[in-house]
């Protein structure tokens, strides 16, 4: 794509660049960033820096205002932080409205766009925006609506802001359901949504590394709002998993890798992340880890991992990761046991990773 601006990111072949150097980066989600006070931002923004992240990912939905967003442009550029706005999310949580299938046939051009194309055109000369996120984890019964929508949607955005990337938001692996449950296990249909000319870069979100089908049935009763039944999947779910926890803090201790055991969730996640890779790559278009993390019941080990996995992402080509979620300021807490704070002292595994990647994103040229 052309640069409009200076500082602006961009991609090329298949990463994002800055100013001619190729802009590899891990970040953090803060999710309720857009909705504290401008005092508390500024100080989530901070603990942000001083962790070492590059990048912050947050909740802009309705009502948050595009004047709001600014104010959170203004105070990263303090940091030379880039921003990932996410512009709507199916569960309502700090947004207006939930979001069924049906929405996505017509219902989003009642409010969401109109939401979009005010903070888009708004913002369009802010370059600390690193790019624009259409939506958290998109789903539908009906994938014609989910490629009218993406579309749209992405084609309005170009036209209010042609200075910033775009993506759709979704999980890849085996998280999105475009069409049905078993559309979670359809790589083509991923594929054909991001080769939409307007979308400039892949989304995926990876919890491969704790997910179990327990683990998964932990958080869909958490989300429902059932905490007795997801009480009951986590205890017995934390039972099944000792062995192999076992196993991956032996691996980890011996060989310094993880296990990746066959015919587990965790293999087969990875497995389609692969699929969507490929497809990226196909469609010479960057992919981005827009979510990932790690269970607090890993303890110790937590760190340990976080390098490890950390760094075999970027060995696959990924160009950023953002982890789920920074626990700065008494904000943005995860009830799903994937938060961590300062207290977890990941920054010396952040800094040492981010350095890496922009001495050798240096010697590229």
């Amino acid at each position: 794509m052309d640069i409009f601006l200076e500082d602006f990111i961009y991609s090329k072949n298949i990463s994002f660049f800055l100013n001619d150097i190729p802009f590899r980066f891990i970040g953090c989600n803060m999710y309720e960033l857009a909705n504290v006070n401008r005092r508390t931002a500024s100080l989530m923004i901070k603990d942000a820096y001083d962790e070492g992240f590059k990048a912050i990912r947050f909740w802009a939905f309705e009502p948050v205002s595009k004047y709001k967003v600014e104010e959170i442009c203004n105070l990263a550029s303090d940091y030379e932080m880039k921003v990932i706005p996410v512009l709507a999310d199916p569960n309502g949580y700090l947004q207006n409205y939930k979001i069924n299938s049906d929405w996505y046939k017509s219902d989003y051009k009642k409010s969401y766009l109109n939401h979009v194309s005010e903070i888009t055109s708004h913002l369009k000369n802010k370059n600390e925006i690193l790019l624009w996120e259409m939506i958290n984890e998109p789903s539908t019964k009906n994938f014609e609506d989910m490629f009218v929508f993406s579309k749209t949607v992405s084609e309005q955005i170009k036209a209010s802001d042609p200075n910033h990337l775009i993506s759709l938001g979704t999980v890849g692996g085996i998280g999105d359901s475009f069409g049905g449950f078993f559309s979670r296990f359809s790589a083509s249909n991923f594929e054909k949504l991001y080769s939409i000319k307007t979308i400039d870069a892949v989304s995926l979100h990876d919890y491969s590394f704790s997910a179990t089908l327990l683990e998964r049935l932990d958080m869909f009763n958490r989300l429902k709002g059932n905490p007795g039944l997801s009480k009951f999947t986590g205890l017995i779910n934390n039972i099944l998993e000792y062995i192999p926890l076992l196993l991956d803090k032996f691996t980890l201790n011996k060989y310094k890798t993880t296990m990746n055991f066959p015919l587990t969730i965790r293999n087969v996640w990875r497995a389609y992340n692969k699929k969507n890779l490929t497809s990226a790559i196909k469609l010479d278009k960057p992919v981005y880890i827009g979510e990932t993390g790690f269970k607090k019941n890993l303890g110790a080990f937590r760190k340990k991992i976080l390098e490890i996995e950390l760094n075999n992402y970027f060995i696959e080509g990924i160009s950023g990761v953002l982890l789920w979620s920074f626990e700065s300021q008494g904000c943005s807490n995860d009830g799903h046991d994937y938060g961590f704070n300062l207290r977890d002292e990941f920054g010396s595994v952040i800094k040492k990773i981010n350095s890496s990647l922009q001495i050798n994103s240096s010697n590229s040229l």
